[in-house]
């Protein structure tokens, strides 16, 4: 895999591949972001393009050391993850041991730390020394969802590299490409919030399953009826989680922008639900553009508010009301 195979963020590749290019790479990076995103992939791909022997500016997958580091048996890459959810002081150590032994086969030492932020304060510190002064000829690369855990004086010592959710349009393209039908990778992109990772591994019978208790719920929305007993599931049940109500949220909130570009008389083929065309067409007809817009800010305003941790019995409780209390889908 080489830059222009890892999905989205087109601008971090473009800036790692021009500096790649002029060997301008710094020694430390930081790469954040949500998971499933690419971080990872990305890193390897800057590990391939320093040590390969074709190529100067992206990894050419063909060299032997391309193919090493594929199968992650090259001595000058080390991918670092926690030992039991940590990363600990002894594994910080042997990174900095090796960090100031010239290559061994390569032209240059990368490592690659996962899950940066489970690094205890031991650990951060031990690493803290590497990147005060680290070699000419090796590079460590961060890989974090949460850098805010990470501390300061480490992350002032990095390049950091913010990835952002891999656009729906591209999530669906790969999906296709990997053999998945286009009306499904449709549905997919829109459950795995820019995680093309998770979308890959959902299963679509639970993923149809899910799909159509999301529209027994927008039903009950719609028509102000039996949505308590839905909606309680999500504040009292332990089974579900977070991540499930931000999914039913999703599909809740493409389901009202069908309905609204059905209200605008868009082509079905802009459809995000095309399997549900006949029962939003029937919603449709019985709202106002105005009601459909209500509700579709309801769902969104509920969805960020989950994403900012709010607490998921106060929203659950706050959207079943202000659906009681107004006249929206």
């Amino acid at each position: 895999m080489g830059f222009k195979e890892v999905i989205g963020n087109n601008g971090v590749k473009k800036i790692l591949h021009r500096a790649l290019k002029q060997k301008k790479l710094p020694n430390s990076l930081l790469f954040a972001g949500p998971e499933g995103i690419g971080k990872k992939q990305t890193a390897l791909v800057v590990a391939k393009t320093l040590n390969c022997l074709k190529k100067t500016s992206d990894a050419c997958e063909e060299c032997t050391h391309c193919i090493a580091i594929n199968n992650g048996n090259f001595p000058d890459v080390m991918v670092i993850s926690p030992a039991k959810d940590v990363l600990k002081i002894d594994q910080m150590r042997l990174l900095k041991d090796t960090a100031y032994l010239k290559p061994m086969v390569g032209r240059k030492r990368v490592f690659i730390i996962v899950e940066a932020e489970k690094m205890n304060d031991e650990a951060s510190n031990s690493l803290l020394k590497v990147l005060e002064e680290p070699p000419a000829f090796s590079h460590i690369i961060l890989v974090t969802p949460n850098p805010y855990r990470i501390i300061p004086t480490l992350k002032s010592r990095c390049q950091i590299f913010q990835f952002s959710p891999i656009p729906k349009g591209e999530i669906q393209k790969a999906l296709v490409a990997k053999g998945f039908q286009p009306e499904k990778a449709q549905i997919l992109s829109l459950l795995v919030d820019g995680n093309l990772k998770k979308a890959l591994s959902l299963e679509w019978e639970e993923v149809r399953s899910q799909r159509n208790q999301a529209w027994h719920l927008f039903l009950a929305l719609h028509k102000r009826e039996k949505a308590a007993p839905l909606l309680k599931q999500f504040s009292q049940s332990r089974a579900v989680i977070k991540e499930e109500l931000e999914q039913t949220l999703e599909i809740l909130s493409s389901f009202c922008r069908d309905v609204i570009l059905i209200k605008e008389k868009a082509e079905p083929e802009f459809l995000l639900n095309p399997d549900f065309e006949m029962n939003l067409d029937e919603v449709a007809q019985s709202v106002t553009l105005s009601q459909a817009m209500n509700f579709l800010n309801e769902i969104d305003f509920t969805i960020a508010a989950l994403r900012r941790n709010l607490n998921v019995n106060i929203l659950v409780s706050s959207i079943f009301s202000n659906f009681l209390e107004q006249s929206h889908v």
